[in-house]
């Protein structure tokens, strides 16, 4: 498995996601990199979290995307911006952004073919200790602010598209170079894509949340429609399966006409699973609707990720298990609810713990064999016993 640890590596990553999605790759623009690396650096020196900074504040560049990336040089503020925070390897970062559903279709952008990448990071103590910043832009928008155009009568111009936003850009060469771009891309982006391995079981949280009632559900699956093929697309029916052919119906679709924080385009659609899949399963997913009036299916497979330790999955409040000295394990510790979160533990006999997400830990237990219980308690009086032999 690639291990993303540098801008390079991340890139890398970013784009074998697109690519097999069916979009072109995002070249990375040194432009854009600088202006992400900046906002990562304010986030860690302020310890903030959020794509907006305030005047006066250590390493402050521009209160927004758009300013940030012109401040370091780039002709076009058309851009759109991606940030995680304290995760420990670049892939984490991405695999966590592609999980959240308005942070997904960023990385999915059609218009977009170039990104800035940035990082920064912290060894002092501190509660955000790491940052990753992507920064994407449309490099066609880009050389056409960096032309001269003449003014006529009878054209409709676009201002606040370039550096020097009073600068008048005529609206139908805007439209024809997002199009250049849109339309090197597939007519339909599916995600998961087809045949899509170690894809995350969970969702839980962004901003703003799509899903504001639960705090863990299932990964989503979304459909793209390019805006340079598709004008209008109507809905018929999107179905999730689990690897015995039954129907998973606790979901949710998400498209314009419900999605609460209006971020969908007419042409996207997301089926939210409203409790999360399972490890190492396979699942398909078929969806159908009419678009400008053509009939569109589609039928395809995924797999979730499938852990390389010996594997608990525990449903009930207490448990007992046996293992074996210095071996590790990992428990995946089933929601009750969609707030069932376990948000601390206390560890005793000698065992080690790490969470790999909020319901699921990584336990090491000592290599020497104990006669006393080894135990793990949780923050929502969940215990797990263990028996070391």
């Amino acid at each position: 498995m690639l291990q993303a640890n540098t801008t390079k590596e991340g890139l890398i990553y970013l784009n074998m996601l697109r690519v097999n999605s069916g979009l072109i790759p995002l070249k990375e623009n040194t432009t854009l990199s600088k202006a992400a690396k900046s906002h990562a650096k304010y986030l860690i020196l302020n310890q903030h979290n959020g794509h907006y900074e305030e005047k006066g504040k250590y390493a402050y560049t521009g209160k927004t995307p758009s300013e940030r990336v012109v401040k370091a040089g780039y002709p076009s503020r058309v851009t759109m911006e991606n940030l995680s925070l304290n995760t420990k390897t670049q892939k984490k970062s991405i695999d966590n952004l592609f999980s959240a559903i308005y942070h997904r279709f960023v990385f999915l952008n059609l218009e977009k073919d170039e990104i800035g990448l940035g990082d920064y990071q912290t060894k002092k103590k501190r509660r955000i200790k790491r940052a990753y910043v992507y920064d994407l832009a449309s490099s066609s928008i880009s050389n056409l602010c960096n032309r001269e155009h003449t003014i006529g009568n009878g054209q409709y111009y676009m201002k606040g598209v370039c550096n020097m936003s009073e600068k008048k850009i005529p609206r139908v060469l805007f439209r024809e170079k997002k199009s250049l771009i849109s339309l090197q891309n597939d007519a339909i982006i599916l995600y998961p894509y087809a045949g899509q391995k170690e894809v995350y079981p969970a969702f839980y949280n962004e901003s703003p949340d799509p899903l504001p009632n639960y705090e863990v559900s299932g990964f989503p699956i979304s459909v793209q429609f390019n805006p340079s093929v598709y004008q209008n697309v109507k809905l018929k029916l999107f179905k999730l399966y689990d690897d015995r052919g039954n129907e998973i119906k606790n979901t949710k679709i998400l498209q314009a006409n419900n999605d609460i924080n209006h971020l969908f385009t007419k042409l996207e659609f997301a089926l939210m699973p409203l409790a999360r899949l399972e490890y190492a399963k396979r699942y398909k997913i078929v969806f159908e609707a009419l678009a400008d009036g053509n009939k569109v299916k589609k039928v395809w497979e995924f797999e979730t990720l499938r852990l390389q330790y010996h594997f608990f999955r525990i449903v009930k409040d207490k448990v007992t298990l046996r293992v074996k000295s210095g071996e590790s394990i990992v428990l995946y510790m089933v929601a009750s609810n969609p707030n069932d979160l376990l948000k601390s533990y206390r560890a005793s006999g000698g065992i080690k713990a790490e969470f790999l997400d909020q319901n699921t830990l990584k336990v090491t237990f000592p290599k020497r064999k104990s006669s006393a219980k080894a135990r793990l308690t949780f923050s929502n009086n969940k215990k797990i016993s263990f028996i070391i032999e």
